[in-house]
C-alpha cells in the first residue's frame, strides 16, 4: 500500500512538471530583417515577435543587449494584443553595422519569466545582404573624368578654444611674474624711477634755458617770478617738498644752504628793484643749483 502511494505521488509530480514544460514551450518566436539589403552605416529594421499564453511574462532585449555585429540605434514596439487566451508582442529594432561582412546575420532571444527561472527562446537567425557595390562604372572612369565638383573658395573653420591650455599658460605667466617681482622688483622700480628722473630733468633744463633767454630779451618782474616758480615746481618734484608754497625764509630753513639763501634774496631784490642783470645771474645760479641737487638725488636712488 505504501509503495502504491509513493508511485502515485511521483506520477502526479511528473504530470505537473510536464504541464509546466508544455506551458513554457507554448511560445512562438519569429524574427527577421524587413529590408533585403543594407549599406555600411545605414540603419535597417529587424522585427521580433512573440506569441504566448495569456498571463505569462516575457521580456525583449533592451539597449544593454549585445547586437553584434550590429549596433542598436533605437527600437519601437506595439502594445500587447491579447485574444482567445493568447498574447502577441512585437518590437522593431533599428540597427546598423560598420562591419564589411557580406552577409551579416542576427538572432534575438525572448525571455520567459517563471517562478523558478528565466528561459530564453532564440528567434530564427536571419541574414541580410551587405551592398558594397560602388557607383556603376566608377572603376572604369579615368581620374580626369571623375564626377568631382571643384571648389577653391576659402571656408573658414572656427577653431575650438582650449581653456585648459589657456589656464595653464596664464598660471605659468602669473607665477613667473610673481617670482620676477619678488626677486627683481626693487631693481625694476629703481630702473624706472631713474628713467623718470632723467627725463624730467632734461625737460626742465630745456624749458628753463628758454625762460632765461626770454629774460635777457624782455625782462619784467612777472617774467622773473614765472622763472622762479618754474624752478620751485621742479625742485618740488625732485625732492618731494612743497617749494611752491614756501617763502624764501622757509626754503632757507629747509635747505640750510647759504648759497641758496643769497641767490633767492638777490632774485627778490632784482624783481622788486627791476635789475635785469642781477635777476638773470641769480636765476642762472638756480639752474646750477638744480643740477647739483639732481646729481645728489640721482646718486641716492642708485645706491638705494
Amino acid at each position: 500500500m505504501r509503495m502504491k502511494t509513493i508511485g502515485l505521488a511521483a506520477c502526479i509530480l511528473l504530470f505537473f512538471q510536464l504541464a509546466v514544460q508544455a506551458q513554457d514551450t507554448n511560445i512562438t518566436v519569429r524574427a527577421g530583417f524587413i529590408e533585403d539589403s543594407l549599406r555600411v552605416g545605414d540603419p535597417v529594421r529587424f522585427y521580433l515577435t512573440a506569441r504566448y499564453a495569456q498571463g505569462q511574462q516575457v521580456l525583449f532585449p533592451d539597449s544593454t543587449f549585445a547586437y553584434a555585429p550590429f549596433e542598436l540605434d533605437h527600437r519601437s514596439y506595439t502594445p500587447t494584443d491579447t485574444r482567445d487566451g493568447m498574447s502577441y508582442d512585437s518590437v522593431v529594432y533599428h540597427v546598423t553595422t560598420f562591419e564589411l561582412d557580406e552577409r551579416p546575420s542576427l538572432s534575438l532571444p525572448v525571455y520567459l519569466l517563471t517562478p523558478q527561472d528565466c528561459t530564453a527562446f532564440e528567434s530564427p537567425r536571419d541574414t541580410i545582404r551587405l551592398a558594397l557595390s560602388p557607383m556603376p562604372g566608377l572603376d572604369s572612369i579615368t581620374i580626369d573624368k571623375l564626377p568631382l565638383r571643384e571648389n577653391v573658395a576659402y571656408h573658414d573653420v572656427p577653431q575650438a578654444f582650449n581653456y585648459i591650455i589657456a589656464l595653464i599658460v596664464g598660471g605659468a605667466f602669473l607665477l613667473i611674474a610673481i617670482l620676477v617681482w619678488v626677486f627683481f622688483g626693487r631693481r625694476i622700480r629703481r630702473y624706472f624711477r631713474i628713467r623718470r628722473m632723467l627725463k624730467m630733468h632734461e625737460q626742465f633744463m630745456i624749458a628753463y634755458g628758454g625762460s632765461l633767454a626770454g629774460i635777457h630779451s624782455n625782462f619784467s618782474a612777472a617774467n622773473a617770478e614765472h622763472v622762479l616758480a618754474q624752478w620751485k615746481r621742479y625742485m618740488e618734484q625732485l625732492e618731494i617738498r612743497p617749494y611752491t608754497k614756501m617763502t624764501t625764509r622757509e626754503i632757507q630753513a629747509a635747505l640750510k644752504d647759504d648759497a641758496v639763501t643769497r641767490t633767492l634774496k638777490a632774485i627778490d631784490g632784482a624783481i622788486y628793484g627791476h635789475s635785469t642783470q642781477a635777476a638773470t645771474e641769480s636765476l642762472a645760479n638756480l639752474r646750477d643749483l638744480a643740477n647739483q641737487r639732481f646729481a645728489v638725488k640721482l646718486q641716492e636712488v642708485k645706491n638705494g
